[in-house]
């Protein structure tokens, strides 16, 4: 029950995280807006995972213990979803919604780890956790920290590089997914600095456990700093590694990330928000590919038509309540029915418990 209730806001914030990747990907929402949400929405997620490696104290753990756990948990999922999508590209193919080329392209991101869509997410927090846990037992402490930045440094310097090469060999499916295949790391490597800051900054975050109105100001006003600044970034897409001014990036991810995390832990838990962030990994992987936002789309057209004075933010609203009460369902029949999807049990053989991790 004690690790229940320090672990509460984690969770509203994964779940405030995974409303705005659904919302982020309404093409219908404003530029400024989308600005905003590209900001920070990926990077709170590895902060968020940096700080449950602090909680849970995996950095004191034996390594050999801790990859099998990461596969299970992060590339046992990436490959169920990846062959939910496999069948799903075959139907759109018979069905002639997508091409041949298409689909082969498809099924070699998938089989390089690049990942179809928002899959990409699996691949980088794997590298991301497992490569800062290797290299804090390996190095010094500092060595260790500075390394992890070093690298990320580095990482974008050579997908800066490879841009270049991808622009001049688009035409070559050999090149690109040689290219595509290194973004994997190099996602990885920079996602491995947001653990790096989540892992550093959990102890003093979680040291005062009562309510803190100082630490609320400050994530409101984070909050309102990171408003402001994301505008004068632009659009990031961390799935095409898109930082534009890279300080810029850091600060607003930074400053976004932190703005939640502050906001959620000095507010009374919201039990559906945290239910959506203890299942944002299911969330992730089937609002888009599943046309489950695409369900709930038409059918906000159609209550559209119906009511016909309705502003465009009631049609936004009504695509967003539609998704997660489709990703409800969801969430409950693959963790009652399907908790091996999750790397949960086995495929034959079924937990009876439902799974209540938070990663």
């Amino acid at each position: 029950m004690e690790q229940r209730q320090r672990l509460y806001y984690l969770d509203m914030v994964k779940g405030l995280a995974i409303i705005l990747v659904v919302l982020g990907h309404i093409e219908y929402i404003s530029d400024p807006l989308r600005t905003w949400i590209s900001s920070f929405h990926m990077p709170v997620f590895f902060i968020v995972s940096g700080m449950l490696l602090s909680l849970k104290k995996e950095n004191e753990r034996d390594f050999a213990e801790i990859l099998p756990k990461k596969i299970r948990g992060l590339l046992i999922p990436y490959f169920w979803f990846s062959l939910l999508y496999f069948v799903i590209d075959i139907l759109n193919v018979i069905l002639h919604k997508i091409t041949p080329l298409t689909f082969v392209k498809d099924l070699i991101a998938s089989l390089t780890f690049y990942g179809v869509s928002v899959l990409w997410f699996l691949p980088a927090l794997f590298i991301a956790e497992t490569g800062f846990l290797f290299l804090y037992k390996k190095l010094p402490l500092v060595f260790s920290l500075s390394l992890v930045f070093f690298l990320a440094i580095g990482a974008y310097l050579v997908q800066i590089i490879l841009g270049s090469v991808y622009t001049a060999h688009e035409s070559s499916l050999l090149i690109t997914s040689l290219i595509d295949f290194a973004r994997v790391f190099i996602r990885g490597i920079i996602a491995m600095s947001f653990v790096c800051i989540g892992f550093i900054a959990f102890p003093d975050i979680s040291k005062k456990k009562e309510f803190s109105l100082l630490q609320l100001i400050l994530g409101i006003v984070f909050f309102l700093l990171n408003l402001i600044l994301s505008q004068k970034n632009g659009c990031i897409d961390f799935h095409y590694i898109i930082l534009e001014n890279v300080p810029l990036f850091y600060l607003c991810a930074i400053l976004g990330s932190f703005a939640l995390i502050l906001i959620c832990k000095n507010m009374k838990e919201l039990k559906p928000l945290a239910f959506f962030g203890k299942n944002s990994l299911i969330v992730m992987a089937t609002h888009v590919n599943t046309y489950v936002l695409y369900a709930a789309i038409l059918i906000s057209w159609q209550i559209d038509r119906i009511v016909t004075r309705a502003k465009s933010y009631i049609f936004i609203f009504n695509i967003m309540a539609f998704t997660f009460l489709f990703e409800a369902m969801i969430i409950v029949i693959i963790n009652r029915f399907f908790p091996f999807v999750l790397g949960k049990g086995s495929f034959l053989c079924r937990k009876k418990d439902s799974p209540t991790s938070t990663q």
